[in-house]
């Protein structure tokens, strides 16, 4: 800028004096001289031109009248010619008739004088356009900074895109989806919510709907929201004020700066409530004007990010997760897409290799294969990652990935998380081993601020007091617990068995209503693990289909697992419990009466969600169905209808007398205890019992992969679960 500053000066004083009259040019000199002006002087239209090309005046004052070609053709000339077109130039001459201005005005004037002048006037006028053309220049100058300093954002930008399209490479089925739907997504200026697990290539996706849209040379704004200290506002919405500044200066916020682009918001959940709430008020309002036919401000589309569930308990503002709701697209996990990762890889090594100036060229053939077997728990930033400290440290030309690199699963401890299974309101549950032992295992990770607790400390020795007391539970109907713990972020985590088999909710899905001495069968065992959990004083709290395991152990087939005892609950009094006080937890479609009202709770609680369950199991429907608070009505004051009846089945008569027990709406008319319930249940007649040959013939019927035992480790622990769907 000094540099353009000073040209500009030097310019300011240069004006050029055309007249063939001796004494006017003289007059001319005398009233401009000693003003700090750079005047120059030519007799001629031809002599002006040349004089013009070499001094470049800011500045011209011509005469009309002379030998040779005159002032309006030496204008137009000056005016044709880039080198002197910038000038400003002003007639001077005799002729003041309306026709004459106008005809110097047309061929490119900006100002006439009449002869004979006055000097004041001539001073004037120049000074007037003189000032007039530094400024010109001034703007000139401006535009062009500002000209390269969008360039350079644009440059910024692609090279951005370029530096993250690496997950939007492939041929395969799932990133050709992706990318048709990208297109599709970047013709309108609707909120989209990307869904997905963390690392898949989401910032890639955004900017490519960015990229692809009208918006593409307007800003990209990108803010990850779970790196922002909790509660803090980045400035979305206004703009941010540092300590070292006044509240008072004028700060643009981010979706002022996205004016016209895009504001991506990674992990959006992690904004704080209000934000999000403030945030969704500017969507719905600029969204109903969209609707009313009229331009809603601001103009920004926003393209949002989370990789958790869609869910208030998430930490999803409501209203804004209703928004965001309405358009998703999820950008799959590499492990979807193995035939991508050897072009993926590719790119990541050229990338680094020139970033770094390594003289690496490929990837051989044995790695890329190895690469396309691994899981890529740590997905697309996985593979980015690994590629990238192999390439610093190659020392040829062909990069051979070392099969140490890829021991498979994110490290945790003492135990590697190989792929996550689920995620429900109380965590996550991942299959994983543990390092040394090699065993498989189930982790599930509860997030402490889903517990209601306010103080780590309290929460943290709630979970180990509950954690220690469910570890004591050894019947082999209750998931074992092999291990427990508080990570680093203070996310509490199990260690369980892992499970080969099904959930009931699925077997029943799937296949249909079991018959009566199966449904027996399945109730005798969960009978026998909530028996030992009541004796032990634990409530489970939340016995539904879902939490009764089928599974193959060893040589044995339809091996109850009771599983999740995260809602549990201590029946002593003064003990401490995992959930928290004073918030209703539970499946609606099985919560006992006195749950629902708000009563004391016993053993008995239990066994009337385990009458819900038998109840799913022989008719494949639910004792109630409707809205979850229409449900919990219904238990609290409707009689059920006893199967039979209900859905023309037929049902052992004390079978379905049992199970109407279980859902008396009184406790006291209950079974008493889950052991009492286990020998009612065993004194039922029957024709055609449940017996292990039939359980293993049924599982190698419908579900032969299940069946087949574990080569070459324990077949009792070396499993997996594999949802039905």
């Amino acid at each position: 800028m000094d540099t353009i500053a000073a040209s500009l000066a030097e310019d300011a004083d240069r004006i050029l004096l055309v007249d063939d009259d001796t004494t006017n040019l003289d007059v001319l000199h005398h009233t401009l001289n000693g003003r700090g002006y750079r005047l120059f002087v030519a007799r001629s239209g031809e002599r002006a031109i040349e004089v013009a090309r070499r001094v470049h005046p800011l500045l011209i004052l011509l005469d009309v009248v002379m030998p040779g070609i005159d002032g309006y053709e030496t204008c137009r000339r000056l005016k044709q010619d880039p080198e002197t077109r910038e000038a400003a130039v002003i007639f001077l001459s005799s002729l003041d008739e309306t026709k004459d201005k106008v005809r110097g005005l047309e061929v490119g004037a900006v100002d006439f004088v009449s002869k004979p002048f006055q000097s004041d006037e001539v001073v004037a006028r120049v000074n007037t356009h003189l000032t007039m053309q530094r400024l010109r220049r001034q703007l000139e100058a401006r535009n062009a900074e500002l000209a390269r300093e969008l360039a350079v954002a644009q440059e910024f930008l692609t090279d951005a895109r370029r530096r993250v399209e690496g997950p939007l490479l492939g041929d395969s089925p799932a990133i050709r989806a992706l990318r048709e739907s990208i297109v599709r997504y970047a013709a309108d200026a609707e909120i989209l919510l990307l869904t997905g697990r963390q690392g898949t290539g989401h910032e890639a996706a955004a900017r490519a709907v960015h990229h692809a849209s009208p918006r593409s040379r307007q800003a990209f704004i990108h803010v990850n929201c779970a790196l922002l200290p909790p509660g803090q506002d980045p400035g979305i919405l206004s703009g941010a004020v540092t300590a070292s500044e006044s509240a008072a200066d004028p700060h643009l916020s981010l979706l002022e700066l996205a004016i016209h682009g895009t504001l991506y918001l990674e992990e959006i959940q992690r904004l704080p409530a209000q934000v999000q709430g403030r945030l969704a008020d500017i969507l719905e309002r600029v969204e109903a004007l969209h609707d009313a036919g009229q331009t809603g401000e601001p103009d920004v589309r926003v393209i949002a990010f989370t990789s958790a569930l869609l869910a208030t308990a998430s930490g999803f503002h409501p209203k804004l997760l209703a928004l965001l709701e309405r358009s998703q697209l999820r950008v799959p996990a590499l492990a979807e897409r193995p035939e991508d990762v050897s072009e993926i890889a590719r790119f990541f090594l050229r990338q680094h290799a020139r970033r770094i100036g390594a003289v690496v060229e490929t990837i051989s053939d044995e790695s890329l294969k190895r690469l396309r077997k691994y899981r890529w728990p740590g997905d697309v930033s996985e593979l980015q990652s690994l590629i990238e400290r192999a390439v610093t440290s190659a020392r040829e030309p062909v990069l051979e990935i070392d099969s140490a690199l890829l021991d498979e699963g994110l490290p945790f401890g003492l135990y590697r998380l190989i792929e996550k299974l689920g995620e429900g309101g109380m965590g996550e549950v991942w299959r994983a081993r543990h390092q040394l032992l090699a065993r498989p295992c189930a982790i599930k990770l509860i997030k402490p601020d889903l517990l209601g607790e306010n103080k780590r400390e309290v929460a943290t020795e709630r979970f180990r007091l509950e954690a220690r007391t469910i570890a004591q539970l050894s019947s082999p109907n209750t998931v074992r617990l092999y291990d427990f713990g508080v990570t680093e972020t203070g996310s509490f985590y199990y260690v369980m068995e892992l499970l080969s088999g099904v959930d009931l909710a699925s077997l029943v899905q799937r296949f249909g209503p079991l018959p009566p001495e199966r449904a027996i069968a399945v109730l005798r065992q969960a009978c026998r693990s909530l028996g030992e959990a009541h004796t032990a004083g634990l409530l489970h709290r939340d016995i539904k289909p879902h939490n009764l395991y089928l599974c193959r152990l060893g040589l044995d087939f339809d091996i109850v697992k009771v599983l999740d005892f995260g809602l549990v609950k201590s029946l002593r009094e003064g003990a401490a419990h995992l959930t928290t006080e004073g918030v209703l937890t539970g499946t609606p479609g099985y919560m006992p009466p006195e749950r629902v009202l708000g009563a004391a709770v016993d053993e008995r609680s239990d066994l009337y969600a385990l009458g819900c369950v038998a109840y799913w199991m022989l008719t494949g429907r639910t004792v109630f169905t409707g809205e979850p608070m229409a449900i919990m009505i219904h238990h609290a004051r409707t009689p059920p209808k006893a199967p039979s009846k209900a859905f023309g089945l037929s049902i052992p008569d004390r079978l379905e007398q049992i199970v109407m027990a279980c859902l008396e709406k009184a406790p006291e008319r209950r079974p008493a205890s889950a052991i009492e319930l286990w020998r009612e249940l065993g004194e039922v007649r029957l024709t055609s019992p449940w017996t292990p040959e039939r359980a293993e013939l049924w599982w190698r019927e419908h579900l032969p992969d299940l069946a087949r035992p574990s080569l070459g480790s324990d077949p009792s622990s070396d499993v997996m679960i594999a949802p039905l769907r």
